[in-house]
């Protein structure tokens, strides 16, 4: 499929999506059971996006959280002029671990791979061998839903399956850009395999005090339309809701 996203394209709105459902209809994740929660995350931003009220449980049940960042998002930007003289990579970074401190980790725990963004189906193979080395037995695997959308999640998706089978972990899968491009009303999304994480309050503000984080992307580089906003409050609302969907094709979470 083709991603686009900018003014002319914004995908389904927050009130389609409310009103097709499909989220009251899936059973609630419990309290997690695992020694380690581990979210592999395409790019800075997508481990918060997808999975930051996920977190946030982990954390109150003084489970180690650890972010595998599996690039450094230094191509948000392709055709900016400004994006070449931020050093985009040092900025997400920075982003990123403001946004994990919002969420409750003191001393965020990020391992980086720097592969390259846009293009982390070239080095698969490198990326399999640091997340075969990285999971544990015991450890609950949270990365991008395998048909997500966009290559890099995707492949990431299916290597934090593999790498999760292979060890003996358990696995979710948060979507990010499905809903961009999937249909609320129909079955795009696997809603039969899907589970629900509902937030409190003070989660879910938690959650969207963390995603402010991302000025680099949520807001735009400079004046020009290649300095436009990589995610504009539409579909930032996407991340502020009262609940996280996960897919889970492996095994479940009591």
């Amino acid at each position: 499929m083709a991603l686009i996203v900018d003014q002319e394209h914004l995908g389904p709105t927050e009130t389609q999506w409310d009103a097709a459902g499909h989220h009251e209809q899936l059973a609630s994740i419990g309290p997690i059971e695992a020694r380690r929660l581990v979210v592999v995350s395409p790019h800075p931003d997508d481990e918060v996006l997808g999975a930051g009220g996920l977190i946030q449980v982990a954390l109150s049940q003084q489970i180690l959280v650890e972010v595998v960042a599996v690039t450094d998002g230094e191509a948000s930007h392709p055709r900016s002029k400004v994006a070449t003289t931020l050093d985009l990579a040092r900025v997400r970074s920075g982003e990123t671990r403001e946004a994990l401190r919002r969420l409750g980790c003191d001393e965020p725990l990020v391992t980086r791979l720097h592969l390259p963004d846009g293009d982390v189906s070239a080095r698969r193979d490198q990326l399999d061998r640091a997340l075969a080395g990285i999971l544990l037995p015991g450890d609950l695997c949270v990365a991008p839903w395998r048909r997500d959308g966009h290559p890099d999640h995707e492949v990431c998706g299916e290597s934090a399956f593999a790498a999760s089978r292979a060890v003996g972990a358990r696995m979710l899968e948060y979507l990010v850009w499905a809903w961009h491009w999937a249909d609320p009303d129909g079955l795009d999304i696997p809603w039969q395999q899907c589970r629900r994480l509902d937030l409190t309050r003070r989660e879910r503000a938690r959650k969207r005090w963390a995603t402010a984080a991302f000025e680099s992307q949520t807001r735009p580089l400079g004046p020009d339309l290649e300095d436009a906003a990589v995610l504009p409050a539409p579909l930032m609302r996407r991340f502020w809701r009262s609940y996280e969907v996960y897919v889970n094709e492996t095994a479940s979470i009591r």
